[in-house]
């Protein structure tokens, strides 16, 4: 499965990217949201994307926001990352269409738990999806 790591922070990007490959992830990184919608935009995105909310150029609310704006609830399962973990802005993260959320600094154990949850409703939509007739 492919995963897009969206974070400004090179640190987080990096341990992101070493706890996925680890679990045998594919991993696409971006450095920022303009580079992560650039990503999404594209005929075969990622199946889930990891976002950080607050980052230069397109935060993660607006990434999410433009991508259920043109997806709808379709793949990517999306999880955004804060913080801020005042329920307001909780709340403001899934109204912005996010699926999930992480609170920062997080324990690698948390990341797995959220993905483990993440992999089986993309599972089971799968399994929804009507198939084409090919």
């Amino acid at each position: 499965m492919q995963i897009l790591v969206a974070d400004d922070d090179p640190v987080y990007r990096s341990l992101l990217e070493s706890l996925l490959e680890e679990s045998h992830f594919e991993v696409v990184l971006a450095a920022d949201g303009a580079e992560a919608w650039a990503i999404l935009q594209q005929d075969d995105t990622p199946e889930l994307a990891i976002l950080d909310w607050m980052m230069p150029n397109m935060d993660g609310y607006e990434v999410c926001r433009q991508v259920r704006a043109t997806k709808g609830n379709a793949v990517p399962y999306i999880l955004l990352m804060t913080s801020n973990g005042h329920r307001d802005e909780l709340l403001r993260i899934l109204v912005a269409g996010a699926d999930d959320y992480l609170l920062k600094p997080f324990e690698p154990l948390d990341l797995k738990i959220h993905l483990r949850a993440a992999i089986r409703i993309l599972n089971l939509e799968a399994q929804l999806r009507p198939r084409s007739l090919t």
